[in-house]
């Protein structure tokens, strides 16, 4: 379908809706040259500019995310976007920002700082700050049969249901056991400290084997270990519990005396999963796809204004902040929107969280309007995720105490930056599939086939 929507078709109703009104006169005289919105080149030139490593931390709240939202309220000025509130693209909200970093693990009765972070464990999105010190832990495959203990080790699976129960009794600390997951969010569980264990980690942290720890894990019934080295966790928090953090909007106004009253929003997130001036996480899954097919479709649309009476409906691009820490960023924006929501056709939101999903719909229905993702296809969402950037060092450690390599995949990021512009290319296409029929014109429509004529025989004579 998306190949439907093609530059010379749009041109070509554009000329035609053009004859029926007056067109804006263009700035200068001249052919007009509007590149196709999923250009490769100009989808790169942003990519490359978010992945500098200047911008790479993209930290709601950091100087990193500061200088990604200067450069995104340039090209909106450049591509001349009028500004969401008066001469300012940026709208400034107050965000709640949650890192429970740095943490340690290890024993009490040795250094605590035994455990390494990236490789072994990893402070989980939830978890409060503070310390544990216990010599009795309750091992259950479920949170609903684990018995009382001051700390639980549970497999990851259950992490929601763990954090739902555990502070119902009393429980100072959850381990986490799977696959370690970076994440982040708006704010902790009180009086909570959650860690996310690797199976082979959590065994030597308990004495156990890794079949004694299965099958501990895997039993109906839980069992309370009382250990013969008591286990020291401790959680702090970086960073400021509530920063000033903003979005960056701009308009492209819509043409149609009617239908510019209504309003299609174009979003996409601008944050990353990161710390603070540290380079240990790298976020794979956001390399800033949706931010660049965001800007190149501002560029096509508000081109596309300067010379014909398109778009007919008005356009707001917006791009958001907070979004890896509970979409603070877009509940900002529904809590106080700049048009009226009766009149707001939908949100067009480019590479959303597939997980998230469904609660970002049902949070845009909250406040009355509908949201409509736009996802690159699956088979370029492969190998979306955050990365650790752990020193050579912690690796050899790991290598000394486990007799195998560290399971650490160091991103080649020439070949993250191609895969992510595939994804932006996509996004591109996929965006203009909804939203040439709501600029071009109120109802679908399709291009028609090119005319053919057959030329009538004559005779030729001298």
């Amino acid at each position: 379908m998306c190949s439907m929507y093609r530059l010379p078709v749009i041109l070509g109703l554009a000329l035609g809706l053009a004859a029926c009104g007056p067109a804006l006169r263009p700035a200068v005289e001249g052919p007009v040259h509007l590149d196709d919105p999923d250009n490769p080149l100009l989808l790169a030139e942003h990519l490359d500019v978010l992945l500098r490593p200047e911008m790479l931390g993209r930290l709601t709240g950091s100087r990193s995310f500061a200088l990604a939202a200067q450069y995104v309220e340039d090209r909106m000025r450049e591509f001349r976007l009028q500004p969401a509130l008066e001469r300012r693209y940026r709208i400034i909200y107050d965000a709640h920002v949650h890192l429970p970093w740095p943490a340690v693990l290890g024993w009490a009765d040795q250094d605590t700082a035994a455990f390494l972070p990236g490789l072994e464990f990893w402070p989980d999105a939830r978890s409060d700050t503070g310390r544990v010190v216990a010599n009795r832990v309750a091992l259950c495959a479920q949170p609903r049969t684990c018995t009382a203990a001051p700390v639980w080790v549970l497999p990851t699976a259950f992490a929601a249901e763990a954090t739902t129960l555990a502070p119902e009794r009393s429980v100072q600390a959850v381990l986490l056991v799977g696959p370690l997951h970076p994440t982040l969010t708006d704010a902790p569980i009180p009086g909570l400290r959650l860690l996310q264990l690797t199976p082979e980690a959590a065994a030597r942290l308990l004495g156990l084997s890794a079949s004694a720890l299965r099958a501990y894990l895997t039993d109906t019934a839980s069992v309370t270990l009382r250990l013969r080295r008591s286990i020291f966790l401790r959680v702090w928090r970086t960073g400021e519990i509530r920063v000033g953090a903003l979005n960056v909007l701009g308009f492209v106004a819509g043409k149609d005396p009617v239908l510019r009253n209504e309003l299609v929003i174009v979003c996409a997130d601008l944050d990353v999963v990161a710390l603070p001036d540290s380079p240990l996480l790298f976020d794979g899954a956001h390399l800033g796809e949706g931010v660049a097919a965001l800007l190149e479709l501002a560029r096509f649309y508000s081109m596309l204004a300067t010379y014909w009476p398109l778009p007919r409906r008005t356009l707001l691009f917006a791009v958001w902040s907070g979004a890896r820490q509970g979409h603070q960023g877009l509940r900002a924006y529904l809590q106080q929107p700049l048009w009226d929501p009766a009149t707001t056709r939908q949100i067009v939101y480019l590479d959303p969280d597939p997980e998230a999903l469904p609660w970002l719909q049902q949070l845009a229905a909250t406040y009355g309007f509908t949201l409509e993702p736009v996802l690159p296809p699956d088979s370029l969402q492969v190998d979306r995720r955050v990365f650790w950037q752990v020193p050579s060092e912690w690796q050899q450690i790991y290598r000394r105490i486990y007799n195998a390599p560290a399971a650490v995949s160091i991103p080649e990021l020439e070949k993250l930056r191609m895969r992510a512009l595939q994804r932006a290319r996509m996004l591109v296409r996929e965006a203009q599939a909804i939203l040439l029929s709501e600029a071009i014109t109120p109802d679908p429509w399709a291009p028609v086939h090119e005319d053919t004529l057959r030329l009538p025989a004559i005779e030729n004579h001298p």
